[in-house]
């Protein structure tokens, strides 16, 4: 904790996230570690979500904060419906005094911000990402709409937060909000490997003696699954050794079936790539230890950062990920990696035999990556955002870590 936190007003926040734990993506864990750093500081937090899987209560306390999810009606693709959302909400706000929200997400961002604005609660957003759904009419439809229903609440928030200032300066959303605009690397936590234990699940997996490619995340069109497996051939002509293992949801990723559609591409190297699934968090920091390089080749800008790059350096692995706003402050602020182009499978399978062949070089950082990603910076920063909304001053601009 902060010197200065120690001073601070304790707050009573309440966050609004379509999904929460144990659902896992870029957004749950951002909101996840920020939500339990708060909450160690000595601040109430509630999250309020969907209801998304019958089998979780409606109510629960994870790591000190308050889940309370609103019962789901049906879903659609990635989206859900929840009849009772707004009682919900107008209950909750009732007994907090900021309202924070996390976007994009459902088509409520205009109407919950009203209805906060209404109560005379400061609203605060987190913009993970821009919208971008496959080519469609359909499609179109709903990423025009989400992008026109956001701007308008964009234009209500008091505050807006992205990840950094390289992807803000591309973002479609953010460019209609510079004023409100402040920025804060994610919050980055991750355990300390063992590296007994990650030797040990190398033999278990039978991979002894062969270099690893790790992939974290889960096998979707946007995070490049593809893209790798187009790689893999490549890769195994310079180093016969290889190995991919993947790390997250594969067959039943949440309105995709895109693991279907790669069955093609990945017959022909099956016998290289192991499918892991879900991996417990806590067995998170023996992945990357385990693995000699890591890789997520997003395809587009639905990836605004990349935490797993992080997560990786902070266990002593590599990274070789895509040259996309906001993704490649990580590799450009620590040099430890390589960056391609979106799509090309070709650059990837160069970059990624580039580290597996000279990874010693890879591991000396420019910037020490337990500064520069030091998650008591970013809450923080969000204290000091609270503050100067629950005092109605200008909130501050942070100071950034990179020299």
């Amino acid at each position: 904790m902060s010197s200065a936190s120690a001073t601070r007003r304790r707050h009573r926040i309440l966050m609004f996230t379509g999904y929460y734990l144990p659902y896992i993506s870029g957004m749950t864990i951002y909101a996840q570690r920020l939500a339990e750093g708060l909450v160690r500081r000595g601040h109430q937090v509630t999250i309020l979500c969907s209801h998304h899987d019958a089998r979780l209560p409606l109510r629960e306390n994870l790591g000190g904060v308050q889940v309370v999810r609103s019962r789901v009606l049906f879903g659609f693709r990635k989206g859900v419906v929840m009849p009772l959302f707004w009682y919900d909400l107008q209950r909750l706000l009732r007994d907090h005094d900021i309202f924070h929200r996390h976007v994009p997400g459902l088509l409520d961002a205009y109407i919950s911000t009203r209805i906060a604005r209404a109560m005379h609660k400061p609203v605060i957003f987190t913009h993970h990402c821009d919208i971008y759904l496959p080519f469609g009419l359909l499609n179109d439809a709903i990423t025009a709409a989400m992008h026109t229903e956001l701007r308008y609440a964009g234009e209500l928030a008091d505050l807006i937060i992205s990840y950094s200032q390289d992807y803000a300066a591309y973002s479609r959303f953010l460019s209609h909000n510079r004023s409100k605009l402040r920025t804060v690397f994610p919050p980055i936590k991750i355990g300390t490997p063992d590296d007994a234990q990650a030797q040990a699940w190398r033999t278990r997996l039978g991979l002894d003696g062969r270099r690893i490619i790790g992939f974290a995340g889960r096998f979707a069109a946007d995070k490049g699954g593809d893209v790798l497996l187009r790689a893999i051939p490549r890769v195994l002509e310079s180093v016969p050794d290889a190995h991919v293992v993947f790390a997250g949801e594969f067959a039943q990723v949440r309105g995709e079936t895109f693991f279907d559609e790669c069955q093609g591409l990945l017959d022909p190297v099956r016998e290289r790539v192991t499918f892991l699934g879900n991996v417990n968090p806590a067995d998170m920091p023996n992945f990357y230890r385990m693995c000699d390089v890591a890789t997520v080749p997003s395809t587009n800008s639905t990836e605004s950062w990349g935490m797993w790059q992080n997560e990786a350096m902070l266990c002593g692995t590599p990274a070789v990920t895509s040259d996309l706003p906001g993704v490649r402050v990580s590799i450009r602020t620590t040099g430890m990696g390589e960056l391609v182009r979106p799509h090309d499978w070709q650059g990837l399978a160069d970059a990624l035999v580039r580290v597996l062949n000279d990874r010693g070089r890879y591991l000396v950082a420019k910037q020490d990556p337990r500064v520069v990603f030091d998650p008591e910076r970013t809450i923080d920063a969000y204290e000091a955002w609270y503050d100067a909304l629950a005092a109605g001053t200008v909130p501050p601009v942070m100071p950034s870590p990179v020299h």
